[in-house]
């Protein structure tokens, strides 16, 4: 038997584009969501360990840097909500696979789902992807026609940003961004 999404808690680490429609389609199916990102002000925001105790499913998507290098830890699943799922369609080096497999052994986490991990092709680890409790997929985002499509003109739009000397949407580093002559 599955579970009702219905109902239950979704929470989002991470705000950006995919985080803010992950955001509108759990909405949309009924779902409690509460979202982490100390970097977003335009959210109510929910603690990290609170998001973690409370959450049903925990989605991180947050961007892939050093602060984030490991973020759902033994720490982070010792926190989880017991019988939650890791959902990781994000980044492979935000989740440490050795704390995940432990926490799916010990039974604190019911469950994953993964199209991202650490093998080299970024792809998730085969050991973890053979276990009865995880869903693993190939990641395959930006490999339709549609998606090579948006982001060329996404990309194209950004360039025409720039050559006006704005910054453009979606940039990381807006707060240290000048166009250079």
């Amino acid at each position: 038997m599955g579970r009702e999404l219905k109902g239950s808690t979704l929470g989002v680490i991470g705000y950006g584009a995919i985080g803010r429609e992950v955001v509108r389609i759990a909405g949309a199916m009924g779902m409690r969501v509460l979202v982490s990102d100390p970097y977003v002000k335009d959210v109510e925001q929910t603690a990290f360990d609170e998001l973690l105790k409370e959450s049903d499913y925990v989605a991180p998507l947050a961007l892939a840097t050093a602060e984030t290098e490991n973020l759902m830890n033994a720490a982070a699943f010792a926190k989880m909500k017991p019988g939650a799922y890791l959902i990781n369609v994000s980044r492979g080096n935000l989740v440490d696979e050795a704390a995940l497999e432990a926490a799916l052994d010990s039974g604190k986490l019911a469950g994953c789902a993964m199209d991202v991990g650490r093998a080299p092709d970024q792809m998730p680890t085969p050991r973890l992807a053979a276990r009865p409790d995880v869903i693993a997929t190939p990641h395959t985002a930006g490999l339709t026609l549609p998606a090579i499509e948006h982001q060329s003109l996404e990309t194209v739009a950004q360039a025409g940003e720039i050559v006006k000397g704005r910054v453009p949407k979606g940039a990381l580093n807006a707060a240290h961004w000048k166009r250079r002559p």
